[in-house]
Protein backbone atom coordinates (compact mmCIF):
# COMPACT_ATOMS: atom_id res chain seq x y z
CA UNK A 1 0.00 0.00 0.00
CA UNK A 2 1.22 3.50 -1.03
CA UNK A 3 1.51 6.59 1.60
CA UNK A 4 -0.36 9.47 0.01
CA UNK A 5 1.75 12.84 0.00
CA UNK A 6 0.26 16.01 -0.10
CA UNK A 7 2.65 19.15 -1.90
CA UNK A 8 1.95 22.64 -0.81
CA UNK A 9 0.22 23.81 -3.90
CA UNK A 10 -2.06 21.07 -3.84
CA UNK A 11 -3.40 21.83 -0.21
CA UNK A 12 -3.71 25.41 -0.91
CA UNK A 13 -5.53 24.33 -4.01
CA UNK A 14 -7.87 21.86 -1.77
CA UNK A 15 -8.60 25.01 0.38
CA UNK A 16 -9.49 27.19 -2.64
CA UNK A 17 -11.92 24.47 -3.56
CA UNK A 18 -13.59 24.10 -0.41
CA UNK A 19 -13.73 28.32 0.15
CA UNK A 20 -15.31 28.69 -3.39
CA UNK A 21 -17.87 26.00 -2.92
CA UNK A 22 -18.52 27.49 0.86
CA UNK A 23 -20.11 30.62 -1.00
CA UNK A 24 -21.55 29.46 -3.74
CA UNK A 25 -23.26 25.62 -2.48
CA UNK A 26 -21.97 25.28 1.18
CA UNK A 27 -24.06 22.14 1.21
CA UNK A 28 -21.80 20.72 -1.75
CA UNK A 29 -18.40 21.09 0.66
CA UNK A 30 -18.77 17.90 1.94
CA UNK A 31 -19.63 15.48 -1.14
CA UNK A 32 -17.41 17.08 -2.96
CA UNK A 33 -14.27 16.57 -0.64
CA UNK A 34 -15.38 13.40 -0.19
CA UNK A 35 -15.20 12.88 -4.23
CA UNK A 36 -12.24 13.93 -3.93
CA UNK A 37 -10.59 11.71 -1.17
CA UNK A 38 -12.37 8.66 -2.25
CA UNK A 39 -9.94 8.92 -5.83
CA UNK A 40 -7.14 9.91 -3.45
CA UNK A 41 -7.56 6.79 -1.39
CA UNK A 42 -7.31 4.76 -4.53
CA UNK A 43 -3.95 5.53 -5.20
CA UNK A 44 -3.06 3.79 -1.97
CA UNK A 45 -4.11 0.35 -4.26
CA UNK A 46 -4.12 1.36 -7.76
CA UNK A 47 -1.43 4.40 -8.12
CA UNK A 48 -1.45 3.89 -11.73
CA UNK A 49 -4.77 4.13 -12.20
CA UNK A 50 -5.10 7.63 -13.88
CA UNK A 51 -3.62 8.17 -17.06
CA UNK A 52 -0.18 8.97 -17.23
CA UNK A 53 -0.14 12.72 -19.03
CA UNK A 54 1.67 12.63 -22.36
CA UNK A 55 6.03 13.97 -22.33
CA UNK A 56 5.26 14.89 -18.31
CA UNK A 57 6.40 13.19 -15.35
CA UNK A 58 3.05 12.36 -13.40
CA UNK A 59 -0.57 10.89 -13.69
CA UNK A 60 -3.53 12.16 -14.05
CA UNK A 61 -6.91 11.02 -12.65
CA UNK A 62 -10.58 12.56 -12.63
CA UNK A 63 -12.75 11.95 -10.14
CA UNK A 64 -16.31 10.28 -10.62
CA UNK A 65 -19.23 12.51 -9.66
CA UNK A 66 -17.66 15.96 -9.74
CA UNK A 67 -15.17 15.63 -12.36
CA UNK A 68 -12.17 17.11 -10.81
CA UNK A 69 -8.73 16.44 -11.77
CA UNK A 70 -5.81 15.53 -9.64
CA UNK A 71 -2.26 15.18 -10.78
CA UNK A 72 -0.31 13.11 -9.08
CA UNK A 73 3.42 11.71 -9.06
CA UNK A 74 4.15 7.88 -8.59
CA UNK A 75 7.20 7.03 -6.25
CA UNK A 76 8.72 4.18 -4.02
CA UNK A 77 6.18 3.19 -1.48
CA UNK A 78 4.66 6.70 -2.38
CA UNK A 79 1.79 8.77 -4.64
CA UNK A 80 2.51 12.93 -4.17
CA UNK A 81 -0.38 15.26 -4.82
CA UNK A 82 0.79 17.80 -7.05
CA UNK A 83 -2.71 19.55 -7.63
CA UNK A 84 -6.64 19.32 -7.57
CA UNK A 85 -8.92 21.45 -9.79
CA UNK A 86 -12.09 21.29 -11.14
CA UNK A 87 -11.62 20.20 -15.04
CA UNK A 88 -12.12 23.01 -16.72
CA UNK A 89 -9.88 25.00 -14.97
CA UNK A 90 -6.01 23.93 -16.11
CA UNK A 91 -4.75 22.06 -18.20
CA UNK A 92 -2.71 19.46 -16.68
Amino acid sequence: MNRIRFRAEAEADLRSIIAYYEDVAPASVGKILSDIHRSIDQLTHFPRIGMRVESRDYRRLVTIKYHFKIAYQVGEGVVTILGVFRYQDREA
